[in-house]
C-alpha cells in the first residue's frame, strides 16, 4: 500500500462560528475573578507601615550597638572587665588545652614578687608520700622538679 492510495478525507468538523467566538471565550475565562479568601493584601499599606518600622529599627541598631572601632580600651583592659569565673567556665567548655594556654602566655613581663615574700607552700603540711601521690596523679615526673 502506498501513501498516494490513502483517501484524503476530513473527518473532523468545526461549527461555523467557532473561530469567531474563540477569542471572546478565552478572555472571559482569563478575566473571571476568583473568590478571595481572607483579607485582601494592599502593597501600598504594607509600604506605609514597613517604612517607619524599618527606620526605627535601623536607629535602634545604630544607637544601641557599641562601636568597637572607636574604643580606646586595650585588650588587657577589656579582658579585665570579664569576670574570672566566666573565663574559667569558658575555658572549661572549649577544646583549648593547658599547653596551648601556656604557649600563648608571655612570661617575660610577669611580676613574680610573691616568691620573695614567703615560700609558696609554707602553710601546707604535706609529707613526701602525699607530694609523690599528687605528682603521680597529674603525671609530673619527679626529675623535672
Amino acid at each position: 500500500m502506498k501513501l498516494e492510495d490513502i483517501k484524503k478525507d476530513t473527518i473532523y468538523t468545526v461549527p461555523d462560528t467557532y473561530f469567531d467566538q474563540l477569542p471572546t471565550r478565552i478572555q472571559t475565562r482569563i478575566y473571571k475573578k476568583k473568590p478571595v479568601f481572607g483579607l485582601p493584601f494592599h502593597w501600598n499599606l504594607a509600604y506605609k507601615i514597613a517604612g517607619p518600622v524599618l527606620v526605627v529599627l535601623l536607629l535602634i541598631i545604630y544607637l544601641g550597638v557599641p562601636r568597637f572601632g572607636n574604643s580606646e580600651l586595650t585588650a588587657e583592659e577589656i579582658l579585665a572587665q570579664v569576670n574570672t569565673e566566666d573565663l574559667v567556665a569558658y575555658l572549661q567548655t572549649t577544646d583549648i588545652t593547658t599547653d596551648e594556654i601556656i604557649e600563648a602566655v608571655d612570661f617575660t613581663n610577669i611580676d613574680l614578687d610573691f616568691y620573695d615574700q614567703e615560700p609558696i607552700m609554707q602553710h601546707m603540711q604535706m609529707n613526701e608520700k602525699d607530694i609523690d601521690a599528687l605528682l603521680d596523679e597529674y603525671g609530673i615526673d619527679n626529675d623535672l622538679l
